[in-house]
């Protein structure tokens, strides 16, 4: 080998590559230069992990393609797939470089078919969108407090019992009426309809819920029924929907008045916090209670205030009923039947002590001795209640001729100044000074024009 030869060899020594680092190069190369791809074909020898992880070959007649799909990616797919199944994958290529194998990094799929479908789906969409169903200016408030609430899911499902407890929880107040419908299958859109339509009928809910669990695009097709989606926008309450998962999007979502991701978020939308609103009210409490604290000791001094002068003009009545009042009070204490019937119980006491004793000869002279000094004591009383009660008519009647009230009664009335002293002189008031005047009924203000201090009415 001559020196140029060697040379030659040497140098292409120098430039070679491990097989890591040409692994290394290819799978930069590959995550580089097809990233975010589709393909399409028919899946075999699938396996899955403990981990949860998918690992397949998707192939077709001339060529396959190993595949793996992680646990944290194939959560939303509508089921698991099997072999034979032909799948539409989107990921990222790349390269194992343990064994120089490369391998798609899918990230999404869909059953074949679902292209066809979802075709379909944005050609009734952008149909509907141009009539202006879709229009945010026709969604419609959802009620703060609903009473009664409407439920349209099928009665198997996860999704009516997570709607129910979540509706338990918040807002237990409210009625819910469950109209049943089937949710998948061929007769589903028909059973939606007639659901929403009896729903319709009765009238009696403020709001209805639209309700399933998640699926695969073919399972939530009767939510893409067109009739179901134009009753929808034609309903005469608020209609929440909450079809599948939150990625998941049917035509009822885009006419409905609200759209939520799940049941559950719909059961939240349409009832309030019963928690939340009891402490806003107890706040509201507080409020008010401060508010009425600092403004009632305000009223409450004005009140005193107008009592006073409320209270000056029947001081003078307020002290004679007072005295009638204490002088009844001794009367009634005095009554002779009263006193009476303490004597009858002396008497009792007493001849329960002699019957105990037996003095059967002292008894019977106690006894008529007894009879005569009750009969005695019965007509003193007697004689006694009708002077007493003549005497309380007398002064009942001349506390009655010098009562205010009775004077004013007979057409005279009282006049003070505006210090309160009653005016028994012409000379006390001088002309242009204010007086009041007080009559049985009611007081009069008035002005002194003229006085007259030897005028006498006859």
């Amino acid at each position: 080998m001559t020196t140029s030869h060697f040379q030659s060899a040497q140098q292409s020594l120098q430039a070679s590559l491990t097989v890591s680092q040409l692994n290394r190069r290819a799978k930069q190369l590959l995550e580089k230069g097809l990233a975010q791809v589709w393909v399409e074909g028919e899946v075999s020898n699938f396996t899955a992990s403990s981990a949860g992880h998918w690992y397949f070959i998707l192939k077709d007649q001339q060529a396959q393609l190993p595949c793996v799909m992680f646990a944290g990616r194939n959560g939303l797919a509508a089921r698991r797939p099997v072999n034979g199944d032909r799948l539409l994958l989107k990921g990222n290529l790349s390269l194992y470089e343990g064994r120089g194998q490369y391998q798609l990094l899918a990230d999404a799929l869909r059953f074949s078919g679902e292209g066809d479908l979802l075709a379909r789906l944005e050609a009734l969409k952008q149909k509907l969108a141009a009539e202006g169903l879709f229009a945010v200016e026709r969604k419609r408030a959802l009620p703060k407090m609903p009473l009664t609430l409407g439920v349209i899911s099928s009665l198997q499902g996860a999704a009516l019992q997570d709607v129910l407890q979540v509706l338990k929880r918040r807002w237990p107040l409210a009625k819910v009426l469950v109209y049943p419908a089937q949710v998948q299958g061929a007769e589903a859109p028909a059973s939606l309809r007639r659901a929403l339509a009896l729903a319709q009928y009765h009238g009696q809910p403020e709001v209805l819920l639209l309700t399933r669990g998640g699926g695969s695009l073919e399972d939530l097709q009767a939510f893409n029924d067109e009739t179901l989606a134009r009753m929808v926008a034609a309903s005469a309450m608020p209609i929440i929907t909450g079809v599948g998962h939150e990625t998941d999007f049917t035509l009822v979502d885009f006419v409905a008045d609200q759209r939520a991701a799940t049941p559950s978020v719909a059961a939240e939308a349409a009832s309030p916090d019963v928690v939340s609103l009891l402490e806003q009210l107890a706040g509201l409490k507080q409020r008010l209670n401060l508010a009425v604290n600092s403004c009632l000791p305000r009223h409450q001094q004005r009140l005193d205030h107008l009592s006073l002068r409320a209270e000056a003009p029947l001081r003078s009545w307020q002290q004679k009923k007072q005295e009638l009042q204490y002088l009844a009070g001794r009367l009634a204490a005095q009554h002779p039947q009263q006193r009476l019937q303490r004597t009858q119980k002396q008497l009792q006491q007493l001849t329960n002590r002699l019957t105990a004793a037996r003095p059967t000869q002292r008894i019977k002279k106690t006894q008529q001795q007894l009879q005569q000094l009750s009969s005695s004591l019965h007509n003193s009383l007697a004689n006694q209640q009708e002077v007493r009660y003549l005497k309380l008519k007398q002064m009942v009647a001349r506390l009655h001729s010098l009562s205010p009230l009775n004077t004013l009664a007979r057409g005279y009335a009282l006049a003070e100044t505006q210090k309160g002293q009653l005016i028994s002189s012409a000379n006390q008031v001088g002309r242009g000074e204010q007086i009041t005047v007080w009559v049985a009924e009611g007081a009069l203000e008035c002005r002194i024009e003229k006085t007259d201090p030897a005028a006498i009415k006859n």
